[in-house]
Order: C-alpha cells, then sequence, then structure tokens
C-alpha cells in the first residue's frame, strides 16, 4: 500500500508541471448546442445558464491537478470541487463540474497518471448543473457507475429539469444512475470505504460524502460538505419543497457533528481552501487541516440561512 502511495504521489508531482488539456474525445460546443463524441443524444444549453457560467469563470478556469492528502486529488476547475479518491482496487470521483466541461476534469486525471477506465464509481453531492454538468459524460468516458442519493436521483435522471428552486433555468444532459444511497450507507471498494450523509435543503437529496485518507501511519477524516446555501431559494410557500426549512435546520446540525480534519467542499470558498493550499505552499505543512472547518461553515450557513427566512417570513407578513 505505501509503494502505491508513493507512486501516486509521484505522478502528482510530474503532474504539477501542466495544465489540463483537451483530449481527443473532446466535447463541442456551437451556438446553445453541445454535443458529446460517442454520444446520440443533444444537450442544449439555455441562454440563462450560458450567462450564469460566464458570471462565475473560476467554474471552467484551469487548474493543475495536486494531492491533497493521501489518496485525495483535486482534479476539478478552479471554483469548483472535484475530487478524486485512488485506491488499488479502483477509484471514485466526486461530482463533474458543469455541462461541457469534461474534458479539463479529464485531462487533469490523466496528468496523473491514471487512466480514466480505472475510475469505478462517480458519486455527485448534489443535482445541480455546477456539479451534475459534467457527469453524463465522465460516465460515457469512464464506464463508472454514477451513485448518488435516492432523493436526487429523479432530478438527476431528468437533468436538472423541474428543479423545486430553479424550474428549466439550469439543465444538464441526464444522468443515469447506476446505484442509489440513503443517509449513513457505506461504500466499499475494496479497503475504501465512503460514507453518505444526507443533508438536504439545497436539493432534496444533498449529500455530504466523507472517508479516510493516510499519510504513513497519521489518518485524517476528509470531509466534502454538502452545499447549506440558499441562492435566492423560496423558503416559505414553496409548493414543490414544503419540508425546505426542517431539512437545512437538520443538515446544519449534522455538518457541525460531523468528525473533520481536513474539509473540502462542491465550491472551495465554502470552507476557506484556497487559502489554506496558499498557506501549505508557504511551508505550513498542516494548512489543509482545520478541525473546526465543518462546524463554521454549519455556523456560518445557519445564520445566513435565519437571515434569509427572516426576511422572507417579514416580506409574507407585509403582504397581507
Amino acid at each position: 500500500m505505501r509503494l502505491w502511495l508513493a507512486a501516486m504521489l509521484l505522478y502528482g508531482l510530474i503532474a504539477q508541471g501542466a495544465y489540463a488539456q483537451a483530449p481527443a474525445s473532446a466535447q463541442t460546443e456551437t451556438g446553445t448546442t453541445l454535443s458529446w463524441t460517442g454520444q446520440k443524444k443533444t444537450f442544449r444549453m439555455p441562454a440563462s445558464e450560458r450567462a450564469n457560467i460566464a458570471d462565475n469563470p473560476s467554474w471552467t478556469a484551469p487548474q493543475k491537478p495536486f494531492r491533497i492528502y493521501g489518496n485525495t486529488w483535486s482534479v476539478g476547475p478552479h471554483g469548483l470541487g472535484v475530487f478524486l479518491v485512488t485506491a488499488p482496487t479502483g477509484h471514485v470521483l466526486i461530482d463533474g463540474g458543469v455541462p461541457g466541461e469534461a474534458r479539463l476534469i479529464e485531462a487533469n486525471i490523466r496528468n496523473l497518471g491514471i487512466h480514466l477506465r480505472d475510475i469505478k464509481w462517480i458519486l455527485n453531492s448534489h443535482a445541480h448543473a455546477d456539479h451534475a454538468g459534467g457527469i453524463a459524460q465522465l460516465a460515457h468516458d469512464t464506464g463508472a457507475q454514477v451513485i448518488a442519493n435516492v432523493a436526487d436521483t429523479p432530478l438527476l435522471e431528468r437533468g436538472g429539469h423541474d428543479d423545486p428552486e430553479y424550474g428549466d433555468r439550469f439543465p444538464f444532459p441526464p444522468v443515469h444512475v447506476a446505484r442509489t444511497v440513503t443517509d449513513g450507507e457505506r461504500l466499499h471498494l475494496g479497503n475504501l470505504v465512503l460514507t453518505a450523509h444526507a443533508t438536504p435543503g439545497h436539493t432534496r437529496g444533498n449529500t455530504t460524502w466523507t472517508w479516510i485518507s493516510c499519510e504513513g501511519t497519521r489518518c485524517l477524516h476528509m470531509v466534502d460538505v454538502g452545499s447549506l446555501s440558499v441562492p435566492g431559494f423560496t423558503l416559505i410557500g414553496n409548493p414543490k419543497y414544503p419540508g425546505v426549512i426542517k431539512d437545512f435546520e437538520h443538515s446544519f446540525a449534522v455538518v457541525a457533528a460531523l468528525p473533520c480534519d481536513i474539509p473540502l467542499a462542491p465550491h472551495p470558498g465554502m470552507v476557506n481552501f484556497w487559502a489554506r493550499v496558499a498557506k501549505r505552499k508557504q511551508g505550513d505543512v498542516s494548512a489543509l487541516i482545520d478541525p473546526m472547518g465543518c462546524r463554521a461553515y454549519a455556523k456560518d450557513a445557519r445564520e445566513s440561512f435565519k437571515a434569509q427566512l427572516a426576511k422572507q417570513r417579514a416580506e409574507a407578513a407585509s403582504a397581507r
């Protein structure tokens, strides 16, 4: 196992010198249409989604892949958390970025010396276009099984249409979910174990994934925190998600209570990821370790949620 990890580290160091390049099976974009080599279906991106991606350029900004800790690697664009967890029995990819950008993720994985076909599972944090948008293509190119929370599976399989909050504004290529998970379910891939923690609210099936990564004899709890934000959400009187308030309150408590040594997230800024990476580059080898990070994020998210909820309740009262 140590020899294997050493080899993976060597690959990672070599990869530091090159940015992601598009593979031969790259996606192409023409107007509002995205099509993929080897796939029969064509996905049409609406103007609302193209504008949203343009307003968030970090979601498609190239980023060198690098080792976070042990067998956990960052392989996504600069502004989105996409993680690869490696093991001798096969690898696990978490999330897939926005529609049309699977090529960046695939190139980063290749630059680590890893074959795409060695990825066995693709996990999803939640069924929004900025995290599930590239999963259909990634599943096609890797042959990996897609695994997601049972409550988000319908939204994934209809490509984000009829979202309780966003309607049809931010669709993505429909994703075939090969296996569903529920709260507390553990996935075993050889000695690698990943646990799904249901943290609903941001979506019904929003999931926080946890696992353990080791360097030598030091093993740490890795936590990919499910989003707990409420960006423009309708919290009061939403007939498509009447239990959203209760779900968020449950999720704040879940995330705050998790064993959490290295917090990660679908959006790096949620857990000050890049600030911690910068400190590590400056010589603080333990900068990524933040045992209070999950609790701090849950606290901040709860305060933002309460402010939004109070605002909506006041507006509802004044409208009577």
